[in-house]
């Protein structure tokens, strides 16, 4: 397990990239050919939004143990 930076900077970089996968995602559900693609993208966010579920537990736990 890294340190509570790298886990941090982990966090927020799913952070960034659920925000990039929704925009992408919006605007693929607003054009005709791109409709196909919209499951694909919405895998990549869910596996995402789970990492970022892991992290976010990992750093309360760190911020608990602090305590």
């Amino acid at each position: 397990m890294g340190n509570k930076l790298d886990i941090l900077h982990d966090y927020q970089e799913t952070v960034a990239k659920i925000a990039e996968l929704d925009d992408v995602c919006m605007r693929i559900s607003n054009s005709k050919r791109g409709r196909h693609l919209l499951s694909a993208y919405d895998e990549k966010k869910r596996d995402v939004e789970e990492e970022r579920e892991q992290l976010e537990i990992i750093l309360e736990a760190m911020n608990a143990a602090e305590d």
